[in-house]
């Protein structure tokens, strides 16, 4: 560790921030640009509240999709290249896709493919940068700060999806007709996270044998002979899967059912944000110095019995709030 700069996490934790902040930012832009655009032409009722829900699974599907399809190759390259290597990279990367997100608005204000292109190219940035932040920790924190800075790196990502969630409509909201300058924002931001990325401390390459078959083979070999470790992967599939629907279907409701404006569009998203962190917190404290399996099944009634609740009353904006806070919670215990 000589050499290690004194606080070794700063710079990362900036950078992860801030990417963190304008995937989650961008997405919400450009799915509410979409709705826009099906707002201006149809009418209010379920035709709109459709046409808005194809866009939005539309803009969630283009982001996802890279994440699926390269995050494996994302974590050898992780492996073969200097962890801080990437780091640096994809941070350059996002500056200039940032930098494409305003220019595509300037040519077009109300959105259309180009925005969705920066998009995708987003996911692949984002699948390609996940492996180095994670796994570049124990390369520069000794062992017994290794559980504490990823602690503040969850805390640190939560933090920016609750930032971008709840401002990405503020900005493009308050943005009006130049709609280039909410990117314009989120380029200055992406160029702190890139100048951040710079003091991250250099870490030698981890390995260079084995390649993408390899990594497979022993991810599918530790899966089959762990039956801890594949409820734990199902239990992660069930969990995601939940959530991005649960984020598709709550923008479209909030602009469509309960009218609300672009920068409030994100609200209930961010209720949710938040009842996560609180169920997390929650969580650390009932699980004391142990794991407690036993939260998993209190989380998943909650978040059977929020989702319930949703769909059968179709609430009101403080309910739909309240509902959103209380799956929130349940899914930080299940978390």
């Amino acid at each position: 560790m000589n050499g290690t700069p004194s606080h070794p996490l700063r710079g990362l934790l900036i950078a992860q921030f801030f990417g963190a902040f304008n995937d989650n930012a961008w997405k919400l832009m450009v799915a509410l640009l979409g709705i826009r655009q099906v707002a201006a032409t149809m009418a209010p009722g379920a035709d709109l509240e459709s046409a808005s829900q194809s866009q939005t699974t539309l803009t969630f599907v283009i982001f996802t999709l890279p994440l699926m399809l390269i995050s494996l190759v994302a974590g050898v390259v992780a492996d073969r290249v200097s962890k801080r290597t990437v780091i640096v990279s994809m941070k350059a990367v996002e500056v200039a896709l940032m930098a494409a997100g305003t220019v595509a608005l300037f040519i077009d204000p109300t959105g259309g493919i180009l925005p969705l292109i920066v998009l995708g190219c987003l996911g692949v940035h984002s699948a390609l940068f996940s492996p180095a932040k994670y796994g570049i920790l124990p390369e520069i924190l000794p062992h017994d700060r290794l559980t504490q800075g990823n602690g503040i790196l969850e805390l640190s990502t939560f933090l920016a999806i609750l930032g971008g969630t709840a401002i990405g409509g503020m900005l493009l909201d308050g943005a009006g007709s130049s709609t280039w300058l909410a990117p314009l924002a989120l380029t200055l931001l992406s160029l702190i996270g890139f100048g951040a990325s710079l003091t991250v401390p250099s870490v030698p390459v981890a390995r260079t044998e084995g390649g993408i078959g390899s990594t497979l083979g022993g991810a599918i070999q530790a899966v089959r002979s762990n039956r801890t470790l594949l409820l734990a992967v199902l239990g992660s599939a069930f969990f995601w899967t939940i959530a991005s629907l649960v984020g598709q279907d709550m923008l479209v409701y909030a602009k469509t059912v309960l009218h609300l404006s672009d920068s409030l569009s994100g609200l209930p998203l961010a209720l949710l944000s938040i009842g996560i962190g609180a169920g997390a917190v929650l969580a650390g404290k009932l699980s004391g110095e142990r794991v407690e399996y036993g939260l998993i099944p209190m989380g998943t009634f909650g978040i059977c019995l929020f989702l319930l609740l949703l769909g059968l009353l179709g609430p009101g904006l403080y309910g739909t709030l309240l509902l959103m806070a209380g799956l929130g919670l349940s899914c930080g215990l299940f978390v």
